[in-house]
Protein backbone atom coordinates (compact mmCIF):
# COMPACT_ATOMS: atom_id res chain seq x y z
CA UNK A 1 0.00 0.00 0.00
CA UNK A 2 1.07 3.29 -0.87
CA UNK A 3 2.45 6.09 2.08
CA UNK A 4 -0.36 8.87 1.41
CA UNK A 5 1.73 12.06 0.25
CA UNK A 6 2.48 14.39 3.53
CA UNK A 7 0.79 17.73 2.66
CA UNK A 8 1.75 21.14 5.37
CA UNK A 9 -1.33 23.33 5.83
CA UNK A 10 -0.48 26.43 8.07
CA UNK A 11 -2.76 27.95 10.04
CA UNK A 12 -1.68 31.42 9.35
CA UNK A 13 -4.88 33.54 11.28
CA UNK A 14 -7.09 33.85 13.84
CA UNK A 15 -9.39 32.63 14.76
CA UNK A 16 -7.74 29.54 14.80
CA UNK A 17 -11.27 27.24 15.15
CA UNK A 18 -12.15 28.75 11.36
CA UNK A 19 -9.29 27.76 9.80
CA UNK A 20 -8.64 24.77 10.64
CA UNK A 21 -12.19 23.38 10.37
CA UNK A 22 -11.57 24.89 6.97
CA UNK A 23 -8.52 22.42 6.34
CA UNK A 24 -10.07 19.91 7.81
CA UNK A 25 -12.99 19.62 5.37
CA UNK A 26 -11.01 20.44 2.59
CA UNK A 27 -8.86 16.97 3.80
CA UNK A 28 -12.18 15.01 3.38
CA UNK A 29 -13.60 16.84 0.47
CA UNK A 30 -9.96 15.87 -1.07
CA UNK A 31 -10.10 12.34 0.42
CA UNK A 32 -13.76 11.54 -1.57
CA UNK A 33 -11.40 12.10 -4.64
CA UNK A 34 -8.07 10.76 -4.42
CA UNK A 35 -8.17 8.36 -1.77
CA UNK A 36 -4.99 7.42 0.18
CA UNK A 37 -3.18 10.02 -1.82
CA UNK A 38 -2.64 13.05 0.49
CA UNK A 39 -2.65 13.51 4.46
CA UNK A 40 -3.13 16.85 5.15
CA UNK A 41 -1.56 17.94 8.44
CA UNK A 42 -2.46 21.31 10.32
CA UNK A 43 0.31 23.61 11.46
CA UNK A 44 -0.40 26.48 13.62
CA UNK A 45 2.30 29.78 13.63
CA UNK A 46 3.48 28.80 17.35
CA UNK A 47 3.92 25.42 16.04
CA UNK A 48 6.16 26.09 13.08
CA UNK A 49 7.87 29.04 14.90
CA UNK A 50 8.94 26.21 17.25
CA UNK A 51 10.06 24.04 14.42
CA UNK A 52 12.39 27.18 13.29
CA UNK A 53 13.93 28.06 16.71
CA UNK A 54 17.49 29.17 16.48
CA UNK A 55 17.10 30.24 12.88
CA UNK A 56 15.99 33.34 10.76
CA UNK A 57 12.27 32.55 11.55
CA UNK A 58 8.64 33.84 10.93
CA UNK A 59 8.83 34.73 14.47
CA UNK A 60 11.90 36.50 14.47
CA UNK A 61 10.53 38.96 10.89
CA UNK A 62 7.84 39.15 12.36
CA UNK A 63 9.19 40.58 15.88
CA UNK A 64 11.79 42.56 14.11
CA UNK A 65 9.30 44.51 11.51
CA UNK A 66 6.07 44.78 13.55
CA UNK A 67 5.46 48.34 11.84
CA UNK A 68 6.24 47.72 8.74
CA UNK A 69 3.40 47.26 6.32
CA UNK A 70 3.61 43.85 4.27
CA UNK A 71 6.05 42.09 6.46
CA UNK A 72 3.57 39.19 7.24
CA UNK A 73 3.14 38.70 3.60
CA UNK A 74 6.51 37.72 2.94
CA UNK A 75 6.70 35.65 5.66
CA UNK A 76 3.72 33.65 4.56
CA UNK A 77 4.97 33.58 1.27
CA UNK A 78 8.54 32.63 2.52
CA UNK A 79 7.16 29.64 4.18
CA UNK A 80 5.49 28.63 1.17
CA UNK A 81 8.29 28.97 -0.80
CA UNK A 82 9.93 26.56 1.72
CA UNK A 83 8.24 23.22 3.86
CA UNK A 84 4.14 24.47 3.66
CA UNK A 85 2.46 23.58 1.36
CA UNK A 86 -1.05 24.94 1.87
CA UNK A 87 -2.19 28.01 3.90
CA UNK A 88 -5.29 30.24 3.92
CA UNK A 89 -5.22 34.30 5.16
CA UNK A 90 -6.78 37.50 4.32
CA UNK A 91 -7.36 39.00 1.08
CA UNK A 92 -5.68 41.74 2.26
CA UNK A 93 -2.56 39.87 2.96
CA UNK A 94 -2.22 38.56 -0.48
CA UNK A 95 -3.15 41.62 -1.88
CA UNK A 96 0.98 43.13 -1.19
CA UNK A 97 1.62 40.44 -4.19
CA UNK A 98 -1.24 41.51 -6.42
CA UNK A 99 -3.13 43.90 -5.56
CA UNK A 100 -6.71 42.69 -7.44
CA UNK A 101 -6.74 41.02 -3.76
CA UNK A 102 -7.29 44.21 -2.15
CA UNK A 103 -9.96 45.41 -4.24
CA UNK A 104 -12.07 42.55 -2.87
CA UNK A 105 -11.59 44.85 0.08
CA UNK A 106 -13.66 47.69 -1.39
CA UNK A 107 -16.37 48.94 0.26
CA UNK A 108 -19.91 47.94 -0.32
CA UNK A 109 -18.88 46.53 -3.49
CA UNK A 110 -21.38 43.17 -3.16
CA UNK A 111 -24.71 43.55 -2.74
CA UNK A 112 -25.57 40.48 -1.28
CA UNK A 113 -23.57 36.96 -0.47
CA UNK A 114 -25.19 35.08 -3.57
CA UNK A 115 -23.54 38.19 -5.61
CA UNK A 116 -19.77 37.05 -3.66
CA UNK A 117 -21.20 33.56 -4.90
CA UNK A 118 -20.74 34.55 -8.19
CA UNK A 119 -17.68 36.64 -8.23
CA UNK A 120 -15.64 34.33 -6.80
CA UNK A 121 -16.63 31.06 -7.63
CA UNK A 122 -16.93 32.67 -11.31
CA UNK A 123 -14.63 33.70 -14.12
CA UNK A 124 -13.40 37.27 -12.00
CA UNK A 125 -12.49 34.85 -8.85
CA UNK A 126 -10.51 32.62 -11.58
CA UNK A 127 -8.56 35.84 -12.97
CA UNK A 128 -7.52 36.80 -9.71
CA UNK A 129 -6.71 33.41 -8.58
CA UNK A 130 -4.33 32.88 -12.41
CA UNK A 131 -2.58 36.48 -11.58
CA UNK A 132 -1.33 36.05 -8.48
CA UNK A 133 0.68 32.60 -9.92
CA UNK A 134 2.45 35.77 -11.98
CA UNK A 135 4.06 37.58 -9.28
CA UNK A 136 4.27 35.11 -7.28
CA UNK A 137 5.66 31.57 -6.18
CA UNK A 138 1.60 31.18 -4.75
CA UNK A 139 -0.94 29.79 -6.57
CA UNK A 140 -4.39 30.92 -4.98
CA UNK A 141 -7.37 28.21 -5.54
CA UNK A 142 -10.71 29.76 -3.72
CA UNK A 143 -11.77 32.30 -1.55
CA UNK A 144 -13.54 32.05 2.10
CA UNK A 145 -15.06 34.28 4.50
CA UNK A 146 -13.57 33.25 7.78
CA UNK A 147 -15.68 36.09 9.58
CA UNK A 148 -17.76 37.37 7.22
CA UNK A 149 -19.24 41.10 7.38
CA UNK A 150 -17.18 43.53 8.76
CA UNK A 151 -18.36 45.57 11.94
CA UNK A 152 -16.83 47.96 14.22
CA UNK A 153 -15.84 46.94 17.33
CA UNK A 154 -15.80 48.94 20.69
CA UNK A 155 -16.45 48.86 24.75
CA UNK A 156 -18.84 51.92 24.33
CA UNK A 157 -21.71 52.62 22.66
CA UNK A 158 -20.83 54.04 18.56
CA UNK A 159 -25.16 55.04 18.19
CA UNK A 160 -24.84 56.15 14.88
CA UNK A 161 -22.36 57.58 11.39
CA UNK A 162 -21.76 60.88 13.78
CA UNK A 163 -20.81 59.52 16.30
CA UNK A 164 -18.21 57.29 14.61
CA UNK A 165 -16.93 60.07 13.34
CA UNK A 166 -15.93 61.05 16.76
CA UNK A 167 -13.79 57.73 16.83
CA UNK A 168 -10.15 56.88 16.23
CA UNK A 169 -10.57 53.25 14.57
CA UNK A 170 -8.24 51.05 14.21
CA UNK A 171 -7.73 49.20 10.83
CA UNK A 172 -4.62 46.52 10.01
CA UNK A 173 -3.86 47.99 6.44
CA UNK A 174 -3.74 50.50 4.19
CA UNK A 175 -5.92 51.15 0.99
CA UNK A 176 -9.60 50.67 0.86
CA UNK A 177 -10.19 49.75 4.67
CA UNK A 178 -8.54 52.94 5.73
CA UNK A 179 -9.98 54.76 2.84
CA UNK A 180 -13.30 53.87 3.63
CA UNK A 181 -13.34 55.16 6.94
CA UNK A 182 -11.77 58.49 6.05
CA UNK A 183 -14.48 58.85 3.39
CA UNK A 184 -16.99 59.60 6.38
CA UNK A 185 -14.66 61.68 8.11
CA UNK A 186 -13.50 58.89 11.02
CA UNK A 187 -9.63 58.84 11.77
CA UNK A 188 -7.91 55.06 11.09
CA UNK A 189 -5.23 53.90 12.87
CA UNK A 190 -3.19 51.92 10.64
CA UNK A 191 -1.60 48.91 11.96
CA UNK A 192 0.41 45.93 10.10
CA UNK A 193 -1.55 43.19 9.14
CA UNK A 194 0.18 39.73 11.38
CA UNK A 195 -0.05 36.41 11.22
CA UNK A 196 -1.07 35.30 14.62
CA UNK A 197 -2.26 38.36 16.33
CA UNK A 198 -5.38 36.80 18.92
CA UNK A 199 -9.02 37.99 18.55
CA UNK A 200 -9.55 41.81 17.80
CA UNK A 201 -9.59 44.15 21.33
CA UNK A 202 -9.81 47.52 21.52
CA UNK A 203 -6.30 48.75 23.55
CA UNK A 204 -5.77 50.44 26.53
CA UNK A 205 -4.19 53.87 26.61
CA UNK A 206 -5.98 55.91 24.22
CA UNK A 207 -4.50 55.55 20.66
CA UNK A 208 -7.69 54.11 19.12
CA UNK A 209 -11.06 53.49 20.97
CA UNK A 210 -12.43 51.55 18.02
CA UNK A 211 -11.52 48.37 15.66
CA UNK A 212 -12.48 47.34 12.28
CA UNK A 213 -13.43 43.64 12.99
CA UNK A 214 -15.80 40.73 12.22
CA UNK A 215 -18.45 39.08 14.66
CA UNK A 216 -16.45 36.24 15.19
CA UNK A 217 -12.89 37.96 15.24
CA UNK A 218 -14.10 40.31 18.25
CA UNK A 219 -13.67 40.67 21.93
CA UNK A 220 -15.27 43.35 23.42
CA UNK A 221 -18.99 44.57 24.48
CA UNK A 222 -20.35 46.68 21.98
CA UNK A 223 -20.50 46.59 18.02
CA UNK A 224 -21.87 48.86 15.71
CA UNK A 225 -23.26 46.84 12.69
CA UNK A 226 -22.29 48.73 9.34
CA UNK A 227 -21.86 45.79 7.56
CA UNK A 228 -19.73 47.92 4.87
CA UNK A 229 -17.19 44.89 3.35
CA UNK A 230 -16.63 40.99 3.85
CA UNK A 231 -13.43 39.47 5.72
CA UNK A 232 -12.81 37.32 2.62
CA UNK A 233 -9.53 34.78 3.08
CA UNK A 234 -7.80 32.66 0.17
CA UNK A 235 -7.00 29.40 0.24
CA UNK A 236 -3.24 29.22 -1.51
CA UNK A 237 -1.00 26.61 -2.58
CA UNK A 238 2.94 26.34 -3.12
CA UNK A 239 3.40 26.45 -6.96
CA UNK A 240 5.87 24.45 -6.99
CA UNK A 241 4.34 21.72 -4.74
CA UNK A 242 1.34 22.08 -7.60
CA UNK A 243 3.80 21.43 -10.38
CA UNK A 244 4.36 18.10 -8.78
CA UNK A 245 0.72 16.91 -8.78
CA UNK A 246 -0.55 14.56 -11.37
CA UNK A 247 -3.31 16.16 -13.43
CA UNK A 248 -6.07 13.93 -11.62
CA UNK A 249 -4.36 15.38 -8.54
CA UNK A 250 -4.73 19.02 -9.29
CA UNK A 251 -8.46 18.57 -10.75
CA UNK A 252 -9.34 17.04 -7.26
CA UNK A 253 -7.41 19.46 -5.22
CA UNK A 254 -9.05 22.80 -7.20
CA UNK A 255 -12.75 20.64 -6.67
CA UNK A 256 -11.92 20.37 -3.47
CA UNK A 257 -11.13 24.04 -2.55
CA UNK A 258 -13.59 25.36 -4.28
CA UNK A 259 -16.43 22.69 -2.58
CA UNK A 260 -14.58 23.70 0.49
CA UNK A 261 -14.63 27.35 -0.04
CA UNK A 262 -18.61 27.01 -0.70
CA UNK A 263 -19.07 25.17 2.72
CA UNK A 264 -17.08 27.61 4.80
CA UNK A 265 -18.75 30.74 3.23
CA UNK A 266 -22.35 28.68 4.62
CA UNK A 267 -20.44 28.06 7.86
CA UNK A 268 -19.43 31.93 8.41
CA UNK A 269 -23.14 33.08 7.40
CA UNK A 270 -24.59 30.52 9.67
CA UNK A 271 -22.33 31.80 12.88
CA UNK A 272 -23.06 35.26 12.00
CA UNK A 273 -26.63 34.30 12.70
CA UNK A 274 -25.98 32.75 15.96
CA UNK A 275 -23.82 35.30 16.83
CA UNK A 276 -26.64 37.85 16.52
CA UNK A 277 -29.10 35.47 18.40
CA UNK A 278 -26.73 35.06 21.54
CA UNK A 279 -25.33 38.27 21.43
CA UNK A 280 -27.21 40.20 24.51
CA UNK A 281 -26.46 36.84 26.85
CA UNK A 282 -23.35 37.18 26.28
CA UNK A 283 -23.06 40.70 27.01
CA UNK A 284 -22.82 42.37 23.82
CA UNK A 285 -24.72 44.94 22.31
CA UNK A 286 -25.29 45.51 18.68
CA UNK A 287 -26.17 48.68 17.39
CA UNK A 288 -27.54 48.42 14.00
CA UNK A 289 -26.65 51.22 11.16
CA UNK A 290 -29.55 52.89 10.16
CA UNK A 291 -31.23 52.92 6.66
CA UNK A 292 -30.28 56.33 6.64
CA UNK A 293 -26.68 56.21 7.49
CA UNK A 294 -25.84 52.85 5.32
CA UNK A 295 -27.09 54.98 2.36
CA UNK A 296 -24.81 58.04 3.37
CA UNK A 297 -21.65 55.68 4.16
CA UNK A 298 -22.50 53.89 0.90
CA UNK A 299 -22.44 57.28 -1.14
CA UNK A 300 -19.57 58.68 0.74
CA UNK A 301 -16.64 55.42 0.68
CA UNK A 302 -17.32 54.75 -3.39
CA UNK A 303 -14.68 57.67 -3.66
CA UNK A 304 -12.62 54.83 -2.72
CA UNK A 305 -13.29 53.12 -6.11
CA UNK A 306 -12.09 56.07 -7.34
CA UNK A 307 -8.92 56.56 -5.60
CA UNK A 308 -8.58 52.18 -6.05
CA UNK A 309 -8.43 52.66 -9.84
CA UNK A 310 -6.28 55.85 -9.91
CA UNK A 311 -3.69 54.18 -8.03
CA UNK A 312 -3.97 50.16 -9.44
CA UNK A 313 -5.85 50.50 -12.97
CA UNK A 314 -8.46 48.30 -12.02
CA UNK A 315 -11.71 50.62 -12.93
CA UNK A 316 -12.68 47.41 -15.15
CA UNK A 317 -12.11 44.83 -12.87
CA UNK A 318 -14.53 46.68 -9.77
CA UNK A 319 -17.24 47.13 -13.03
CA UNK A 320 -16.95 43.67 -14.13
CA UNK A 321 -17.40 42.87 -9.95
CA UNK A 322 -20.27 45.08 -9.59
CA UNK A 323 -22.01 43.97 -12.84
CA UNK A 324 -21.69 40.13 -12.30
Amino acid sequence: MTTPRKVRWLIAHEPQELFVRTARAFSQELEKRIPGQIAIEIVTVPEYIKEHEGSKNLQTILDENLDKQGVAVEALFDALRDDIQMSQTQVSVVGYKDRAFHALDLPFLFDNHEHVSRVLEGPIGEEICANLEKVSDVKGLAFTYSGGYRVVGSNHKIEDLADLASQKVIVSNRGPRADTFESVGVEPVVVSPHLWGGYDTVPEGGAANAIETTYLRFKGTHILKTNHSIFMTTILTNKAFWESLTAEQQTAFEESAKITARIERQWAIADAEKFEQDALANGIEITELSEEDTKTMKHKSRYTYLKFDAENNRSDLIKRIRLS
